[in-house]
């Protein structure tokens, strides 16, 4: 039997946002994984496969505030301004997109104690979560509830009213197969269509729409490595081989958990296929 550790209504402040070269929003499912990986490494620090584990994570999204100017059909960065030089010159910075969110991550996790170790972990997590954490590099400013659940039903309950993110490489890979490349199969997907019929009276009707139905976005699921693992200089770990890698983009949708059949669709998983390191849902497997 599965068992879920519940972190309802996680509420962050200045997340990144830029999480890829080319699209802004959403903080990456990497993120996400991230922060249950650190909270394994905290919670079974020798590493120990019959201690406490986190095998995925399954995303759902209360509210989202990107902290952007738009003015028109164009939007701006909201960036900080560092003071100005001897010579009233504004410095050069690094662009940093920030946004608020209000995430509950459920967890795939096993091993779990027993006993009073058991009854005091949710108060362990929630502390740590609050006074050591971080997610997508913004700050933990409040966490509801840190539960443990094992009913299936109960735990696609528990994440409502929200919004999950699931995988939708299915329709990038369908527009491939058309002729189309990656990134013109990212962009068709998620454009707006706006068409105009004519009428009788010398007038038109606009329609606007998209060429899938549903809540698509562009998200972050990875990263693609660029050069073979070995030492680099200067690297922080010097005992580590380092690769430079790019991040892996493809399309999400968001959508209500009652949507789901089950609970299994919703969790994200480490995969590793080559130079592909990515963070995978079972269900966009099946569809591929």
């Amino acid at each position: 039997m599965s068992h879920y550790l519940l972190l309802k209504r996680l509420r962050v402040q200045n997340a990144n946002a830029l999480s890829s070269a080319f699209t802004f929003g959403f903080p990456a499912v990497t993120a996400f994984m991230g922060l249950a990986h650190k909270l394994q490494r905290e919670l079974n620090p020798d590493h120990s496969a019959h201690e406490f584990q986190c095998s995925g994570v399954g995303i759902a999204s209360h509210s989202f505030t990107m902290q952007d100017h738009q003015e028109g059909y164009n939007r701006s960065l909201k960036l900080t301004a560092n003071p100005l030089d001897k010579d009233g010159n504004r410095p050069s910075f690094v662009e940093e997109g920030r946004c608020n969110l209000t995430v509950s991550l459920l967890l795939e996790v096993k091993n779990l104690p027993t006993g009073r170790d058991y009854d005091e972990l949710p108060a362990r997590i929630k502390q740590l979560l609050l006074s050591r954490f971080k997610l997508a590099g913004g700050d933990i400013l409040d966490v509801k509830v840190v539960d443990f659940i094992e009913d299936e039903d109960k735990a696609l309950r528990s994440l409502m009213p929200s919004y999950v993110l699931m995988e939708r490489r299915d329709l990038m890979l369908e527009a491939m197969q058309s002729g189309q490349d990656a990134l013109d199969a990212l962009h068709g997907a998620l454009q707006l269509n706006h068409t105009c019929t004519e009428l009788d009276d010398d007038k038109g009707q606009w329609q606007t729409s998209r060429t899938h139905k549903g809540w698509i976005v562009p998200i972050a699921t990875g990263f693609h490595a660029l050069t073979p693992a070995a030492l680099a200089e200067n690297q922080r770990d010097s005992s580590t081989p380092h690769r430079f890698a790019e991040s892996v983009v493809t399309l999400g949708e968001f959508k209500m958990p009652i949507r789901c059949e089950s609970v299994n669709e919703i969790i994200w998983r480490y995969q590793q296929d080559g130079d592909l390191y990515l963070c995978t849902q079972q269900a966009a497997e099946l569809n591929v």
